[in-house]
């Protein structure tokens, strides 16, 4: 038998932890944990002990000394909006603002910088960082007189205007309130305040001058590179979220970079449920993409949001007038567009937050289920937010992905028990809830509502620890019960979250036969204590394919040779 190849790549003296699937015979072997890897032609071709691993050394291969750093797949980060956020990293960012002085400041220095004539966007504020009191337009003509400004929330469920975005949108205090939206305005004059909740933020959207070819690319590049840096090897792409022309062009300028081999990334992207047909059109003429890039999913929404209170609970909000919120779409009309894309093909993505939501959406996918028997749907529920006991059970039958965003609870915890009450308030991120009922979890972002970062959602949920702006410092956890273990939670950003995407049998985990996508961290989560991993748990490498995609600035490069 003659000698295999030599590898292109020799991980030596790692700690690895493979994330396989541990049902799997390969996983379930005892032993020790492997300390060694080799990569060729861009796939792992061997994990094991380094004596065994080095005999694929050759006279080419680089070998990368690790002296104990630990290894774990690439992570995946199952949602967010590439464009938004990638745009996000040349706008205004109010993410942290904890005062208005604050807000407007940062407003009135990115006006400075910016033409007369051109519009002021960006955002991720959060009222309840300065006790609650919501933004207006009065802010935003202080800080840009006379300019258009319009600034998202967080959650990209409510956005302000400026008194000259309003104008140009056409909104006056005759405007009446759009379905599925809210026009907030004055109680005394009733001219609008310049809040925008649901669609109602459609009509300034219509009017903001849409991102050029340029300013796309760029975006795209710089997102793709931002989430390198942060060991994220696999996205996937939600598209924008009031124009379905924005998500086709997002996806078509992906489509270059990626012909260009100008996408460092992999990216699984997904166009609203209004495209279902046309997205099923181009799957029949084109396929579903390459390795890098693939498409086949369509993305709807039941409801809002908590933070905007327009997340639709069975129950009301509490102090808010017996308001339960409501869905954004008609459900019998969701319902009938969500069979249809299951009947085409294509993988439903539908956000729920609002417990109501959940279960509506649970027993819609049920149906789709029941439908299409021995057909692998993997339909999932975004979210997975704020759930009953049924839903939960509900949850861990069938194929369901439950994706969630665990940073999301480090923020919510502080303010969302008064809204909720007692009852609900423990079953708001059930993590290890689902993870008992047999829910498969993924997790990921939704930047730019959450930044990326594998390692602080990580944190989040084997923690549950609130961020107390107020101290900049952490306060107790948000029902510890619900917090899941350190390789559960590394699963779920890693082979989990690739299985959402039907990418689990290529990537996700370090097993020979897979794709290369892999990270070095710095220092080993699992010899540490949590309130350590923010300092010392960074990203010095991150491999796409078996080539370095990122290294940090003046890593540890541990003695490699060739």
């Amino acid at each position: 038998m003659s000698a295999a190849p030599p590898a292109d790549w020799l991980l030596l003296g790692a700690r690895i932890w493979t994330g396989a699937d541990t049902l799997t015979a390969a996983a379930a072997k005892p032993g020790p944990e492997p300390d060694a890897l080799a990569i060729r032609d861009g796939r792992i071709v061997a994990v094991g002990p380094s004596a065994e691993v080095e005999a694929l050394r050759g006279p080419h291969t680089a070998v990368l000394h690790l002296e104990g750093r630990r290894v774990v797949p690439g992570f995946v980060d199952a949602h967010v909006h590439l464009q938004a956020g990638g745009l996000q990293l040349f706008r205004v960012d109010l993410r942290g603002a904890t005062s208005p002085e604050l807000f407007i400041r940062r407003v009135a220095d990115r006006a400075r910088t910016t033409p007369d004539d051109g519009w002021i966007l960006g955002g991720d504020w959060d009222h309840h960082l300065w006790g609650g009191e919501l933004p207006s337009r009065e802010w935003l003509d202080r800080a840009a007189p006379g300019r258009p400004v319009f600034l998202h929330r967080t959650d990209m469920h409510m956005g302000v205007a400026s008194s000259r975005a309003l104008e140009l949108a056409g909104i006056s205090a005759d405007t009446p309130d759009p379905e599925n939206g809210q026009l907030d305005r004055d109680p005394a004059t009733g001219r609008p305040t310049g809040i925008l909740r649901e669609s109602a933020m459609d009509a300034v959207a219509r009017v903001v001058p849409p991102p050029t070819t340029d300013e796309r690319r760029a975006a795209l590049r710089a997102a793709a590179l931002h989430a390198l840096a942060r060991g994220v090897t696999q996205l996937h792409d939600k598209g924008a979220l009031q124009s379905a022309d924005e998500s086709w062009r997002s996806l078509a300028t992906l489509r270059a970079l990626e012909s260009e081999g100008r996408l460092p990334v992999r990216v699984s992207a997904s166009v609203p449920l209004s495209e279902r047909d046309e997205l099923a059109r181009m799957v029949a003429a084109e396929g579903r993409g390459t390795d890098r890039l693939r498409w086949g999913s369509v993305k709807a929404f039941v409801d809002g949001s908590l933070g905007s209170t327009t997340a639709w609970f069975h129950q009301p909000y509490l102090g808010m007038g017996g308001e339960c919120g409501a869905p954004v779409t008609a459900p019998d009309e969701l319902a009938l567009h969500l069979a249809e894309a299951a009947a085409l093909g294509l993988q439903p993505i539908v956000h729920a937050i609002g417990d109501r939501a959940t279960d509506w959406i649970l027993e819609v996918f049920a149906g789709i289920e029941a439908a299409h028997p021995g057909q692998e749907i993997r339909p999932r529920l975004e979210h997975a937010q704020h759930m009953t006991p049924a839903g939960i059970v509900a949850a861990g039958r069938g194929g369901v992905v439950c994706s969630v965003q665990p940073l999301h609870l480090v923020d919510d915890g502080r303010w969302a028990g008064p809204l909720l009450g007692p009852e609900r308030e423990p079953l708001s991120y059930p993590l290890r809830s689902l993870e008992s009922a047999g829910a498969r979890l993924a997790f990921g972002s939704d930047w730019t509502v959450a930044p990326i970062d594998p390692v602080g959602n990580i944190l989040a949920a084997t923690t549950r620890r609130v961020w107390e702006p107020a101290t900049a410092s952490w306060g107790p956890a948000w029902t510890p019960s619900e917090c899941i273990a350190l390789d559960a939670a590394l699963r779920a950003h890693t082979l989990g979250a690739a299985y959402a995407a039907f990418r689990d049998r290529e990537t996700g985990s370090l097993e020979a036969g897979k794709l290369a996508d892999l990270v070095v961290l710095a220092a080993d989560p699992f010899a540490l204590p949590a309130d350590e991993w923010r300092e010392q748990v960074r990203v010095e490498m991150t491999f796409v394919d078996g080539a370095l995609a990122y290294r940090a600035e003046d890593p540890w490069m541990g003695g490699t040779d060739q």
